[in-house]
């Protein structure tokens, strides 16, 4: 599936989007309804078709009400459409840059995971032994050790963080830049892309 035009193209309309999405189903919340995770996405996927039925909002962010809706038809609830949007309203109205580093690198890899991503934190001795799997299944690998050490107190990144990927990376550094961190990516080793955050 093609890349959403929200990591490509964070804006004003955007954050109007999903900020609306984010209040209606507080809102519903509020009144007792979509408190389950299948509830809300039920109504997210509401929300979203009505939406675009009546053409609520510029057709910029058309193709935004699109990806959201084919998540949630692909993958049912477990798309956790929510945090999507989410990530959505704070990747475009700039709140995330406000955060500490370990927040906004925790947000883009729980961002990778609401995209179906698998995380794993491994073990040193796993690092050094480590091959990489199949290309087809994207994977993002961090040392525990590394993620431990390279966080002060402040939890501000006091040192560069090596991450080990696999699959289509093709989104990474925009999805990393939108969190407002910066990535290189370094030669590969033992058949994983390999990325550090500075």
């Amino acid at each position: 599936m093609a890349t959403p035009a929200y990591q490509q193209r964070p804006t004003a309309e955007l954050a109007h989007l999903a900020w609306c999405l984010l209040v209606a189903l507080r809102l519903e919340q509020h009144d007792g309804r979509a408190t389950s995770a299948v509830q809300q996405h039920l109504f997210i996927m509401r929300w979203l078709a009505n939406a675009q039925k009546r053409k609520l909002f510029p057709r910029s962010v058309a193709a935004d009400i699109l990806w959201l809706q084919a998540q949630g038809k692909l993958y049912g609830f477990r798309a956790n459409l929510r945090s999507k949007v989410d990530y959505i309203y704070r990747s475009s109205s700039g709140t995330l840059a406000s955060q500490s580093d370990l927040f906004r690198f925790t947000y883009a890899v729980e961002a990778l995971k609401s995209m179906g991503w698998d995380d794993h934190l491994v073990s040193d001795q796993e690092w050094n032994t480590a091959q990489a799997g199949s290309a087809q299944i994207s994977a993002l690998y961090t040392r525990k050790q590394a993620l431990a050490s390279c966080f002060d107190d402040k939890q501000m990144l006091t040192r560069p963080l090596i991450l080990r990927l696999t699959g289509d990376i093709s989104g990474v550094p925009a999805l990393f830049e939108q969190c407002a961190l910066t990535v290189e990516q370094q030669n590969d080793e033992n058949g994983f892309f390999v990325f550090t955050v500075l």
